[in-house]
């Protein structure tokens, strides 16, 4: 895949209804590589095993349900999230990468360029095609995030990305398109983190 496939792969994303989970999205190894990015799931579920083991995500979910005003039962039974969505558009399988145990997520990506730099290379300036990443946890306490550049200024600084986030749910979706988690946004997301610019290595 080149670059250009990359970015095309990651835009049709934005035509596919999806909901934002946390371990959701993409396909694992000895699997079919799916069409789509999200994959099926089920939200009561799910709320039903966080308030087991997270009582307090549970609740802060629940919470920011009710903020929202979205109602539960018109939710898409599609899930993905902002990794999941990265190593689909790559056409890479969420695990296995880049060992044998390894499950694809922000920590990994910023440990590999850091690192050995198996499949990803710091950038010291953004371009089309970079990944925005920032570690966990987030300044908030959350998980750490990634987006997929897509415009930067004349001074190298990524000023709009493609990315699958929980609030991307809530933002009024372009004319034919349906209401999901995958949007292209600016990038003030990463403004407040300790962010790094990646790049997948053979696209450099």
């Amino acid at each position: 895949m080149d670059l250009d496939t990359f970015l095309a792969r990651a835009r049709r994303a934005l035509q596919q209804s999806s909901f934002y989970w946390l371990g959701n999205g993409g396909w694992l190894q000895g699997q079919t590589a799916t069409e789509w990015p999200a994959t099926p799931f089920d939200i009561n579920t799910a709320l039903i095993r966080k308030q087991r083991e997270e009582p307090a995500v549970h609740a802060r979910y629940l919470a920011e349900e009710a903020r929202s005003g979205i109602d539960r039962s018109t939710l898409p039974k599609l899930a993905c999230d902002c990794s999941g969505y990265v190593c689909w558009a790559l056409g890479i399988p969420r695990n296995g990468w880049p060992d044998a145990d390894d499950w694809f997520n922000t920590d990994g990506m910023l440990a590999d360029a850091a690192g050995a730099q198996r499949g990803f290379v710091p950038l010291p300036r953004a371009v089309p095609g970079a990944l925005l990443v920032h570690p966990r946890p987030s300044r908030e306490g959350g998980p750490g995030h990634v987006g997929i550049v897509t415009e930067v200024n004349a001074e190298g600084r990524a000023t709009r990305m493609l990315h699958c986030a929980a609030a991307n749910y809530l933002l009024e979706p372009p004319p034919g398109l349906p209401r999901t988690a995958f949007a292209e946004t600016d990038t003030r997301y990463f403004d407040a983190e300790q962010t790094s610019v990646l790049m997948w290595k053979a696209f450099v």
